[in-house]
C-alpha cells in the first residue's frame, strides 16, 4: 500500500500520555508520506498548543458535539469554531458521528464537507466492503443522470 493512502489517527488522549513521543512518531509518519489526524479533537486535554506544534493533516471534531447540534446552540458554536480553525491552519476537518440526515444539513449549514457516521453507512466487516462500494458508486452515477435530466434546459420552439 502507498504511505499517502494511509492515515494514522491519535487521540489527545494519547498526546498527554507522552507528548514528545507522538510528536516524533506523527514526524515520521509524515516523512514516510503517510497522513495524521487528531481524533475526538474537543474532548482531551490537548491544549492549541500541541496542535501548533504536531505535524497534523487533519482534525476529526468528536461526535459528542453532533449528537445535540439541532437543539444546542453551544455545540454549533464549537463544531464551527473547530471547522474555521481547521481552515485557517490548513488542516482537513472531519465531523464524526454524523447520524441523521437533519444533523448532515447542520454541519453542512456551518461549513463542514467533510463527515462520518452511521448516517453515511455503519461499521461492516471486510467482506462486505466491495459490494458496498459498488452500490454506493451506482446510487451516485444514477443521481448524476438523474440531475442531468432534471436540469437540462427546455427548449423553447418558435
Amino acid at each position: 500500500m502507498q504511505p499517502h493512502r494511509i492515515d494514522f489517527e491519535i487521540t489527545e488522549t494519547a498526546l498527554v500520555n507522552d507528548f514528545a513521543q507522538a510528536q516524533r512518531a506523527l514526524q515520521i509518519f509524515r516523512e514516510l508520506g503517510a497522513k495524521t489526524s487528531l481524533d475526538d479533537f474537543g474532548t482531551g486535554y490537548s491544549s492549541l498548543s500541541h496542535v501548533r506544534q504536531l505535524p497534523l493533516d487533519k482534525l476529526k471534531i468528536d461526535r459528542s458535539f453532533v449528537n445535540d447540534i439541532e437543539t444546542h446552540q453551544p455545540s454549533r458554536d464549537i463544531v464551527k469554531a473547530v471547522l474555521d480553525l481547521s481552515h485557517n491552519l490548513h488542516f482537513e476537518c472531519v465531523v464524526e458521528g454524523v447520524e441523521t440526515e437533519s444533523q448532515a444539513n447542520m454541519v453542512r449549514q456551518l461549513g463542514g464537507h467533510v463527515m462520518q457516521g452511521y448516517y453515511f453507512a455503519k461499521p461492516m466487516r471486510p467482506e462486505e466492503i466491495d459490494s458496498y462500494l459498488t452500490g454506493e458508486r451506482l446510487a451516485a452515477l444514477e443521481d448524476r443522470q438523474a440531475r442531468v435530466v432534471i436540469e437540462e434546459p427546455k427548449r423553447v420552439y418558435g
